[in-house]
């Protein structure tokens, strides 16, 4: 079914996808109330202005996201033209992958993080470390279309020592840093939208076990109906760098898409529930985890290790 609907929204043009997707995301976000009060509960905390104006447009972003992807279903490639990296992260990104050790993305769910993806994975071999969705026909789709653009899927469990190998061939690995990890010794706490989370340390931890730079990744929507992909920032590891490097640089990836979705609100995943597994004193943990934050900062042998 899904691979009818597919082929009837491959069927339009590429700028009726955003009616389409809005339509979509008023169902979503308005009529069925798909986590409505934990988006708005969670865009207040972190102070985020118009919190309800801003999430009206997070579901017809989110909607159209979906469209979209039915689109890339359809039309492949066609699709991937519609993302464009910023003109600012080029020489980064350059500057990255030309240290020949692989790369390690630390993405994140903003913009259309899957076409985004696809598209990357035209230029520069690309492992991603997924998870699986419940619905398993659903979960087919959204894989055999990922990977039928050349994007890589491994799952968790064995994701370091495949992430080394690709690494070694001079691959892209993505792993994501705004979920909540699967259990909180492999993450470490950190501010983020002014409550206390957990974030896996493992995409710091294959840079630091690789030698390649960490790039810090984000995507949105533009106005013309494109995507744009940003590096918000590269950190690479000291020729020895150890347990506080690797803290150092959740925390500083953590911190740096921060500062992206504060800027462009509607265009992360507020439906997620980021915070899960601190308790009611939220304000005490915030204390407690900037004054970590800063231990770990003044600490770590690898703060300076950043790309110009």
């Amino acid at each position: 079914m899904l691979r009818v609907v597919a082929v009837l929204v491959g069927r339009l043009p590429w700028r009726a996808l955003e009616a389409l997707g809005a339509a979509l995301g008023w169902v979503a976000g308005s009529v069925l109330r798909i986590r409505r009060s934990h988006v708005r509960q969670a865009m207040r905390a972190a102070g985020i202005d118009d919190a309800e104006g801003v999430a009206r447009r997070m579901y017809r972003s989110l909607g159209t996201s979906a469209v979209e992807f039915l689109w890339l279903a359809a039309r492949g490639e066609a699709a991937t033209r519609h993302v464009a990296i910023d003109p600012s992260s080029r020489s980064r990104w350059r500057e990255a992958i030309a240290r020949e050790r692989g790369v390690v993305i630390a993405a994140s769910h903003t913009g259309n993080w899957d076409l985004a993806a696809c598209a990357l994975a035209r230029d520069i071999e690309l492992v991603v470390v997924t998870k699986r969705l419940r619905a398993r026909s659903l979960d087919r789709f959204w894989q055999t279309t990922r990977a039928a653009r050349g994007v890589v899927l491994v799952d968790g469990v064995g994701a370091m020592a495949r992430g080394l190998g690709a690494l070694r061939r001079g691959a892209a690995v993505a792993m994501m840093i705004d979920q909540v990890p699967g259990h909180p010794r492999h993450a470490i706490g950190v501010e983020f939208l002014g409550r206390p989370a957990h974030v896996d340390r493992a995409p710091a931890a294959l840079a630091a076990a690789s030698g390649a730079p960490m790039v810090v990744a984000a995507s949105r929507r533009d106005d013309g109906g494109g995507h744009v992909l940003h590096v918000l920032d590269v950190l690479v590891p000291p020729e020895r760098p150890g347990r506080s490097w690797i803290d150092y640089a959740t925390a500083a990836a953590t911190g740096a898409l921060d500062a992206f979705v504060r800027a462009h609100p509607s265009q992360w995943l507020w439906l997620h529930r980021r915070w899960r597994g601190f308790g009611v004193d939220r304000s005490a943990d915030a204390a407690t985890l900037a004054s970590s934050w800063g231990k770990i900062r003044s600490s770590s042998p690898g703060a300076p290790s950043r790309a110009a």
